[in-house]
């Protein structure tokens, strides 16, 4: 529960971002675990300890990790998972630990007109917990995620 208690650790990973690159845009810090779950088994002795890795936020750029060395990232592709911000495909998850889907937020919203996703993911972050930096490509909470994609599923519905 600890990366989505507050919104200060996503600020303070906007304030210790570097530029990815390879699109030029700032990269959000990421934990060591973050890598070590989410990248594919034969790329994990690629990890180098003494560095600091950043997620790349922008959707269309290929990288998915990067580092202070601008000649050594990770790209979308050397995930284990799909990624929210870099596929829109329906079967994506919005939510890694609790397995929701944008597919899911939007049989819902079909099925009774509303969806109940964001308390859902708020309720379980109490019990049993989120592990989100271990979960989400981003390494982090992921209700910004899931608030965004709610209201672009409102819009295919009406």
């Amino acid at each position: 529960m600890k990366c989505c208690e507050t919104n200060s650790k996503n600020e303070k990973s906007v304030e210790q971002s570097t530029i990815c690159p390879m699109c030029s845009n700032r990269g959000a810090k990421v934990q060591m675990v973050t890598l070590t779950n989410l990248l594919e088994e034969n790329l994990l002795s690629l990890i180098r300890s003494n560095n600091t890795y950043h997620w790349c936020r922008e959707g269309s750029c290929e990288v998915s990790y990067f580092s202070n060395d601008a000649n050594h990232f990770f790209k979308i592709g050397d995930l284990k998972v799909k990624a929210t911000a870099k596929d829109s495909s329906l079967d994506v998850p919005v939510c890694y630990c609790f397995n929701h889907t944008r597919q899911s937020v939007l049989d819902e919203l079909r099925a009774t007109g509303e969806s109940t996703v964001i308390e859902d993911i708020k309720a379980k972050m109490k019990d049993p917990g989120c592990f989100c930096e271990k979960s989400n490509p981003q390494g982090s909470c992921c209700l910004a995620n899931n608030r965004k994609w709610l209201e672009e599923a409102k819009k295919l519905v009406d």
